[in-house]
């Protein structure tokens, strides 16, 4: 009697390990994702594959390098394949600094543009003391990230002086047949340059992260026209002191229907794909 007593429990603890496993597996995130992460008046964006790949787009402040380390450990981030600073301005860079230290990464990616801010400097101490090695990013690099999921830098095109803004490393990433545009803080002049360098049809992306935090320098009618995305996400403060996003901006996005999200408003934004959808479990700003 004793013997079949000490049977069935064992048999019902090896049913819970079992089912427990399954859930486990079932919770396993297959898809690809997005995360906008809310850092204030600035940018960060990680992205993780079905495979466990991850890339990190900028860092926010330096301040809000703690809250992006934080972020990223919540998330099960344990080493970083690609990070890319996407120009030098503190609001981009500042943030990277703690990740560098907190953090394995494989390859860094930033433009061939050299800036003299006290964050510039301590960010390149930063990758030095890792013994991490710069990359210049520039527009023939083409990167398979994961399986069917390919990145293309697109930009900087050419030398822009002293305005860091295009400097900006301009990012598509292909996902089977859905497509992901990252423009850092691209102004205008940028946008027209990628307009004459690629053709429309290699520029539509279903996915924009619009560049600049919804500022009027950026997200032209003629680039809008030819990207024609279906989610665009601002990265923006709350009651920032450049009015950010502009309401030029916010208009000529409604102006294409498409689910338009803020992180002044909302917080982080999450967009997963599984390469044939787009979607959020969060609801849109406008729509």
């Amino acid at each position: 009697m004793l013997c079949r007593k000490r049977f069935a429990l064992l048999l019902s603890l090896i049913i819970t390990i079992n089912l427990l496993t399954s859930c486990m597996f079932l919770a396993e995130d297959t898809d690809l994702s997005i995360h906008v992460i809310n850092v204030g008046q600035g940018d960060s964006i990680l992205v993780k594959t079905p495979n466990g790949r991850t890339m990190l787009i900028d860092g926010g402040e330096p301040t809000a390098g703690r809250s992006v380390v934080s972020y990223l450990r919540k998330n099960k981030v344990k080493k970083i394949d690609i990070l890319i600073a996407t120009h030098p301005h503190t609001d981009h860079i500042g943030g990277l600094i703690d990740v560098i230290d907190q953090f394995q990464i494989d390859s860094f990616y930033m433009p061939y543009k050299i800036h003299t801010s006290q964050t510039y400097e301590r960010l390149l101490d930063a990758a030095n003391n890792k013994g991490l090695k710069a990359t210049p990013a520039t527009n023939d690099i083409i990167i398979n990230l994961d399986e069917d999921i390919v990145l293309y830098f697109l930009g900087p095109l050419k030398d822009y002086g002293d305005d860091l803004n295009n400097w900006s490393v301009v990012v598509k990433m292909d996902y089977k047949v859905q497509s992901f545009l990252f423009t850092g803080d691209l102004e205008s002049l940028g946008e027209m340059d990628l307009l004459t360098a690629y053709n429309a049809d290699f520029l539509h992306a279903q996915f924009l992260k619009v560049a600049h935090h919804g500022s009027n320098t950026s997200t032209s009618q003629r680039f809008l026209e030819a990207v024609q995305p279906r989610i665009a996400v601002i990265s923006s403060g709350k009651d920032n002191s450049y009015g950010h996003p502009h309401r030029e901006v916010i208009d000529r996005l409604r102006d294409f229907n498409m689910a338009i999200y803020r992180t002044d408003q909302q917080g982080t934004i999450v967009i997963k794909s599984d390469g044939n959808r787009i979607w959020s479990n969060e609801k849109p700003y406008y729509h």
